[in-house]
């Protein structure tokens, strides 16, 4: 197989060894059953892009590759489906080597979500606590509440690690309707932490906005996390709403 292109957000790529590419074959032997393939292919035989230039997530290193006409042997090339699918349970092997990889996947971008929310929450007390004048009660009550939406979202986040290690210890797939309440339990969450970071940073001082304040950093990169695609709010309400709807209709004939 030949592969040739550019390909966006190789996360880590500064210090990999090697990569895997997304890619379509419409030759592929397998092309009728897949639209995609995954490509392994080493570092060295692409070239990296200077071209992660953001304002949050910068230490992800995300650059941007491009392959030239690279002939890739065949043991190096997996249909998506194969790799991402349900697999029979194999000798010794955990759950995450049958069950369909993708649940758990998009929900791993919540740990470090939360962890940035909680990060930040930390870092605003500290602050509060070398201020040689004493906080006010507004600035207390709005530490309360972002320490609160934190609490609420760690239940959420416990929840749904909850829901996916049921499923894969059962080897279970997760239904359609199961599917579309992760997501939007990842998104609510998301929000959350969004929101109780806010609260926090537009009521702190202008010292804040420096780009050396650790504070001001995870803010940018919770706001950059908070745009992926897998907790993207609009799109993860609207299927949700649509599915429980549904049910419902459906429960009443």
């Amino acid at each position: 197989m030949r592969v040739s292109g550019r390909w966006r957000f190789s996360s880590g790529i500064e210090h990999a060894t090697w990569l895997i590419l997304n890619a379509p074959c419409p030759n592929h032997p397998t092309a009728g059953t897949t639209e995609r393939l995954l490509v392994v292919i080493a570092k060295k035989d692409v070239v990296v892009l200077d071209s992660w230039d953001t304002t949050g997530m910068r230490a992800t290193g995300s650059h941007d590759v491009v392959t030239p006409d690279l002939l890739v042997p065949h043991h190096e090339v997996f249909p998506l489906q194969h790799v991402f699918g349900h697999r029979p349970a194999g000798a010794g092997h955990e759950y995450l080597y049958c069950v369909p990889i993708v649940p758990f996947i998009t929900t791993s971008i919540i740990g470090p979500v939360l962890g940035c929310a909680e990060g930040a929450y930390e870092l605003h007390l500290q602050a509060l606590a070398r201020d040689t004048t004493a906080p006010c009660a507004i600035a207390l009550e709005r530490a309360a509440h972002s320490g609160a939406q934190l609490t609420a979202a760690g239940a959420l986040f416990d929840s749904l690690v909850d829901r996916l290690h049921a499923s894969g210890q059962a080897q279970r797939a997760l239904t359609e309707r199961q599917l579309l309440a992760l997501k939007r339990d990842r998104s609510y969450l998301t929000h959350q932490c969004v929101e109780a970071v806010r609260r926090l940073v537009e009521h702190s001082s202008a010292s804040l906005m420096t780009t050396e304040n650790p504070l001001h950093r995870h803010w940018r990169d919770l706001q950059t996390m908070a745009a992926h695609r897998d907790v993207h709010w609009d799109s993860a309400m609207l299927a949700s709403a649509t599915s429980e709807l549904n049910h419902c209709l459906n429960a009443r004939h």
